[in-house]
């Protein structure tokens, strides 16, 4: 049995999940994978992972820090790579996406896990966006040259955030900005 775990992303406005959709069916159609799609997964930013939560008591604390959130904007301006199967869209790392992390870690930290807090501690957040993933190392390269050919940088709008549990992807609750 896969682990389950929590996510606390951003999710975007149809303009750009139309961006992010033709990129990934530009790799799709060379590599005839697409995990995202397969799985049920849309377009994200992952802000916060968490292994174990108190469903009502987070939703309760994440309900008075996200209620007067405004829908933000974000430049996407590189294409990166984790683990040689994993290929994202890099945005700028702005002040919203920090404050959002401090705010966060500040509120939520009696939940991170020890192995996930390096990941997401701020100022070691690294924000991405999944294009492609579970590749192997010929496939990512391919990949990369589909990307590279096609990606341009792109302002996209962050009009969400959501709680959401993995394996299978469930939404748990969603906030409009």
């Amino acid at each position: 049995m896969k682990n389950k775990m929590y996510h606390l992303s951003l999710y975007f406005d149809e303009k750009t999940n139309q961006k992010l959709s033709f990129l990934s069916k530009q790799i799709e159609k060379e590599l005839h994978q697409n995990y995202l799609e397969k799985h049920h997964i849309p377009f994200h930013l992952t802000v916060a992972t968490y292994k174990e939560i108190k469903e009502k008591k987070f939703i309760e604390q994440a309900n008075e820090l996200f209620t007067k959130g405004k829908k933000q904007e974000l430049y996407f301006v590189s294409i990166g790579c984790f683990q040689k199967s994993t290929l994202y869209l890099l945005p700028v790392y702005n002040e919203f996406l920090n404050q959002l992390i401090l705010k966060v870690h500040h509120t939520f930290d009696e939940n991170v896990s020890i192995s996930q807090k390096n990941r997401y501690l701020p100022y070691h957040f690294v924000p991405h966006v999944s294009i492609s993933r579970k590749l192997n190392e010929q496939q990512t390269n391919q990949a990369f040259k589909i990307l590279n050919h096609y990606f341009e940088p792109f302002h996209g709008k962050v009009i969400k955030i959501v709680l959401a549990k993995t394996n299978p992807y469930q939404e748990i609750k969603i906030w409009d900005l």
